[in-house]
């Protein structure tokens, strides 16, 4: 880009949105957030990689929440892992994980209770998942009727077309 910014800034902005210090990183203040669920998990001693935290953690964004946590001192191994795909590739993903003697440090510091309360938070929100899927089908059908389609547009994939 010919007018991006530079940032030059050496602390992460999630640094100085606070958090509870404990050994060997910091907390994430708010309990609800998929960085927290992501941390919990890593903490409960989970190898993570993105098909994990879509199902488990409702996100598709693992690798910037673990970049998120090295912001607040966390900092997660990660390996290359394949993997058969049900269309017959062979690709290769990213697993994550916390190192064990960083996982007993945090649970020594208080993490154990930290994490409770992150699952207890997170379940509350998963509670309003059916009340979000109708809000999200209603903006998306708003959004289908606004939209200007090319009258020669169609589906690649629409019956017919592969014969």
């Amino acid at each position: 880009m010919k007018n991006a910014r530079i940032n030059n800034k050496v602390e992460s902005s999630v640094i100085l949105a606070g958090a509870h210090i404990i050994a060997p990183g910091r907390l994430p203040l708010r309990q609800n957030t998929a960085t927290a669920e992501v941390l919990c998990r890593l903490l409960n001693h989970e190898r993570l990689n993105g098909l994990d935290a879509v199902f488990d953690a409702s996100t598709t964004r693992l690798a910037a929440y673990v970049h998120y946590l090295s912001g607040y001192g966390w900092t997660a191994k990660t390996a290359d892992k394949a993997t058969g795909c049900a269309d017959g590739r062979v690709t290769t993903i990213s697993e994550y994980w916390l190192p064990a003697d960083t996982i007993a440090a945090a649970m020594a510091a208080g993490a154990g209770a930290w994490c409770a309360s992150v699952r207890i938070a997170r379940k509350a929100l998963r509670a309003k998942a059916a009340q979000a899927t109708r809000e999200a089908e209603r903006t998306n059908a708003a959004r289908r009727a606004r939209r200007e389609h090319h009258p020669g547009q169609g589906s690649l994939f629409e019956a017919g077309l592969h014969g």
